[in-house]
């Protein structure tokens, strides 16, 4: 029966109930549509530094003595995703050949399972020693395609002579130049370690018959760094910069964070001085609406029906006319977000969203809409209309 009560008055007072859904539409849907903004400038900004891996890299500048437990204390580290030796950096060129096409002086890198790189591009890091990774300036430099065989040239002095190893490579996968911008060669960590050898003057397998290999080898001069995630970057960061020289992208990522307070700042004030203003219109137009229907509940009491169940009553109405409300702030909130995305669209590339919410922000904002409507009704109705005197409403009538 209260339910059925709370029904008939809404459907009555039809106009009434029209305009209370409209005004609290004025104040919800703006509100949707502004922290869309905020949330969708943000997440873009941190997804475009976070899917690049290149972002979450940590590079050593110069070249040191690192032994085995540098890597393993790197390894170790919950903040670092990624880490692999590297040779000094004058071994680690390489020439690369192709249908009479040759390319000089390419950056050669070991990879393994587990690179941020090969993860991205959704390829395998267990290379062969004689398989490769190109950049995509490299192989479209020389014509290549995925299971190509070319040839992989190294040289170094012996006796006053050039000598080259020229061994052949089949390239297995092609990594986009987002994320290999230079003219690089990824390759199995032993062909690395293989190639300094050669040129530091032993015979190790893959460029020689591995006749006199490098058994001796303790340390290497950098590795290759990435932490896993942009939060990651600042603690690795100022732990290595105190011993070793780095380059990172941590300026970038401190860019963001600034921009991301800012914004925050600017939002958060917006947005709570629109709250508050939305809260004391709710209050006005309850309260409004409570003394309208002062008679009415005096005539329910009348008949019988205890305070409990007006009180009820009035939670059920304004419950429903805040679910009202919030839906109608979504039809409204998603025409807005499909104009700002369609605006930008062209300005900013398809895939970018300047806003956007996800179904926890939705499911979210209902539960507060609905909360601080019936808090509100629950505050006004007990002083109100608990305290209705009955005899006091009806003089007039």
């Amino acid at each position: 029966m209260i339910l059925k009560l709370a029904l008939c008055s809404l459907r009555f007072d039809k106009i009434i109930s029209i305009c209370i859904v409209a005004s609290l539409c004025a104040v919800i849907a703006p509100l949707l549509l502004l922290f869309s903004l905020r949330f969708g400038i943000i997440s873009n900004l941190e997804h475009k530094l976070s899917s690049n891996p290149t972002n979450l890299e940590i590079r050593m500048m110069s070249g040191y003595r690192l032994e085995q437990q540098f890597f393993d204390d790197l390894k170790n580290n919950p903040h670092v995703g990624f880490v692999i030796p590297l040779t000094r950096s004058l071994s680690v060129t390489a020439n690369v050949g192709f249908n009479g096409k040759i390319v000089q002086n390419l950056e050669t890198l070991p990879t393994a399972n587990g690179d941020p790189i090969l993860e991205e591009m959704n390829l395998n890091g267990n290379l062969s020693e004689t398989e490769a990774y190109l950049s995509e300036t490299t192989a479209s430099d020389l014509g290549m395609r995925v299971g190509d065989t070319f040839k992989f040239v190294i040289s170094r002095i012996t006796d006053n002579k050039t000598v080259n190893a020229v061994v052949p490579f089949t390239l297995k996968g092609i990594i986009k130049k987002e994320l290999l911008p230079h003219k690089t060669i990824l390759v199995n960590f032993n062909t690395l370690v293989y190639m300094e050898d050669f040129r530091d003057g032993f015979e190790p397998p893959v460029f020689s018959d591995g006749s006199n290999p490098n058994s001796q080898r303790k340390t290497f001069a950098k590795a290759r760094i990435y932490v896993k995630s942009l939060n990651d970057l600042e603690p690795v960061s100022k732990q290595l910069r105190q011993n070793y020289s780095i380059t990172d992208k941590l300026s970038s990522v401190e860019n963001l964070k600034a921009i991301s307070r800012v914004l925050s700042f600017i939002f958060s004030t917006i947005a709570i001085t629109s709250i508050v203003g939305g809260v004391m219109a709710t209050v006005g137009l309850i309260f409004t609406n409570l003394s309208r229907l002062e008679k009415t509940f005096a005539l329910l009491f009348l008949s019988g029906l205890s305070k409990s169940g007006v009180f009820l009553i009035v939670i059920i109405q304004n419950f429903i006319l805040s679910v009202c409300s919030y839906l109608c702030s979504l039809g409204l909130f998603y025409a807005g977000m499909f104009t700002f995305n369609l605006y930008f669209k062209d300005l900013l590339g398809p895939q970018t969203l300047v806003s956007t919410l996800t179904i926890e922000h939705v499911i979210a904002g209902g539960l507060m809409t609905c909360i601080v409507c019936v808090a509100v009704s629950m505050i006004v109705c007990r002083f109100k209309v608990l305290n209705l005197k009955v005899a006091d409403s009806l003089r007039n009538v």
